[in-house]
């Protein structure tokens, strides 16, 4: 499979370039950079214009073509240079990838979706089968994570 076939799915914003990717008989290893624009500060909003360095960080993204898909994206750090802020140095932050998630916003939906339709180790088999790596452990934490609506008294629950 060529570059140019495969690379639309892995452009998720205007600031991000596709540079490499390989396609193995089990996976798909794509490396994006995101392109140095000038980034907010998220203490206290200041426009940083000064790169501090770049890091990369392992991703994983929706199987594709029976393959698991991970990505690793390569993001800016910058200098907050508001003397009033308490943070000296923070990362760029994307609309698609958590502040420090391993799982794209699209991949997290579908893992939340299948969570709350079957039960952790359903869902855990059901995942390993769609080539995504994940355990019943994380599943059940995304569980744990939302917050729980009340609504009156539970249906299950017996009145004493």
């Amino acid at each position: 499979m060529s570059l140019p076939s495969l690379e639309p799915f892995f452009v998720f914003d205007e600031h991000i370039d596709v540079r490499y990717i390989l396609v193995e008989p089990e996976a798909i290893h794509t490396v994006v950079h995101v392109r140095p624009a000038p980034g907010r500060c998220p203490s206290c909003g200041h426009t940083a214009t000064r790169r501090h360095s770049r890091y990369a960080r392992k991703v994983h993204d929706l199987p594709m073509m029976e393959r698991t898909v991970t990505l690793t994206v390569v993001l800016n750090k910058w200098h907050c240079d508001d003397s009033a802020c308490p943070r000296r140095v923070f990362s760029d932050r994307l609309d698609w990838l958590a502040v420090s998630g391993r799982y794209t916003a699209r991949l997290e939906a579908l893992i939340r979706q299948i969570a709350f339709s079957n039960s952790c180790l359903t869902a855990e088999r059901l995942c390993r089968k769609m080539h995504i790596p994940i355990s019943h452990d994380a599943i059940l934490a995304r569980i744990r994570k939302e917050p729980v609506v009340s609504s009156g008294p539970s249906p299950f629950r017996r009145p004493r």
